[in-house]
């Protein structure tokens, strides 16, 4: 009667391991079939993380640096924007002096025609800075 007892006992643990395993494999399973499926990145939500005041400093130079890469060349209908983003960034309370300095560097030398918009748009940003 005892050994029955044991052997019920070790059996229904070894079905209770056996089931927390499949429950943590089919966890991890779910996590990275839905890390691989993502939305693009557009220009506008990449504006809209730098301009959430909540946004950490990780996500504002993830967001800078995918506009730098992806949505760099400036239009006359686009060079508002970017000004709007360049005051953004330096009144951020997250931001840092190297984000702004690289931001504004990288787009006046890929936009050189707009370097006296970029340079103003700075201007007004930093004397904006608390």
């Amino acid at each position: 009667m005892p050994a029955t007892l044991i052997l019920t006992m070790v059996g229904l643990l070894f079905l209770l391991i056996v089931l927390v395993f499949i429950y943590v494999w089919i966890g991890r399973t779910r996590k990275s079939v839905s890390d691989t499926v993502k939305k693009p990145e557009t220009f506008e939500s990449l504006s809209a993380i730098i301009k959430n005041t909540s946004s950490s400093a990780i996500e504002l130079h993830r967001a800078a640096e995918l506009i730098l890469e992806n949505f760099n060349a400036m239009t006359p209908n686009t060079a508002k924007a970017y000004q709007d983003l360049v005051q953004t960034l330096c009144v951020h309370p997250h931001t840092d002096s190297k984000l702004i300095l690289r931001f504004e560097k990288t787009l006046r030398s890929i936009n050189p025609q707009y370097n006296d918009e970029i340079e103003h748009a700075l201007k007004r940003g930093l004397a904006a800075r608390d």
